[in-house]
C-alpha cells in the first residue's frame, strides 16, 4: 500500500488560521450531507490548495474566507456542467443545485460525483435536472394600487345602529367609574 503525502506549505496565513479554514471546510461540506470521509478529505484539501494560491493576492482577507469562497467557487462550477444550459439565474444556481442534489438523493447514491473531477453519471445529471425543468415561473415584479378597506354591509349597518355608549364615550367612562366604585364599596362592606 502506497503512503499518501499531502504537500501543503502556504505562502501566507498562520497555521491556526488554515486549521480554522479545514474546519470551516469540514462543516461545509458536511452541510452538504458529503457523509463519505474519503470524498470530503480529498474536497478539503483540493480546496485549500486552491485557497493557498489565492490567498497571497488577498492579504487582508483571512485563509477561511478564502476557502469558503473557492468551496463555493468550485461547487457552482460543477453545478454549470449539470445544470448551466437550463438558464438558472446566477443568484439561485446554488439554492437550486443543492436542492435538485438533496432531491435526487445524491449525498447517499452519488456522493463521490460531488464536485469530483470525474464526470457525473447521466442518471445523476437527468435527475437534478428534473426538478429544475418542472419548477414555476420566475417571480415578476408587480404594482397594486393602494385603495381604501372595504369592510362589507355589516361594518356599514353597524355604525348607523351604534348604541348610546358609542356615541358618548364620556358617559361610557362614568358609567365604567360608578360600576368599579360599587364593587369596590360592596367588597368594603362584606370585607369589614
Amino acid at each position: 500500500m502506497e503512503r499518501i503525502r499531502i504537500d501543503f506549505s502556504p505562502s501566507s496565513g498562520t497555521p491556526e488560521e488554515w486549521n480554522d479554514a479545514y474546519a470551516r471546510l469540514a462543516d461545509y461540506f458536511r452541510a452538504h450531507r458529503i457523509h463519505s470521509r474519503v470524498h470530503r478529505t480529498y474536497l478539503i484539501l483540493e480546496t485549500l490548495d486552491r485557497a493557498a494560491e489565492t490567498h497571497p493576492r488577498h492579504p487582508g482577507v483571512s485563509p477561511t474566507e478564502v476557502a469558503i469562497h473557492e468551496a463555493r467557487r468550485m461547487h457552482r462550477a460543477w453545478l454549470r456542467t449539470i445544470i448551466g444550459d437550463l438558464n438558472v439565474p446566477e443568484a439561485r444556481l446554488d439554492a437550486n443545485g443543492r436542492l435538485a442534489f438533496l432531491l435526487c438523493d445524491g449525498p447517499n447514491r452519488y456522493p463521490d460525483y460531488f464536485i469530483g473531477d470525474r464526470e457525473a453519471p447521466a442518471e445523476l445529471m437527468e435527475s437534478m435536472r428534473k426538478p429544475i425543468e418542472q419548477s414555476g415561473p420566475d417571480l415578476a415584479f408587480s404594482s397594486m394600487v393602494p385603495r381604501p378597506i372595504d369592510l362589507g354591509p355589516m361594518a356599514e349597518k353597524e355604525n348607523e345602529e351604534s348604541g348610546l355608549f358609542d356615541r358618548n364615550p364620556l358617559l361610557r367612562y362614568f358609567t365604567l367609574l360608578i360600576f368599579t366604585g360599587l364593587v369596590l364599596w360592596g367588597l368594603y362592606v362584606i370585607t369589614k
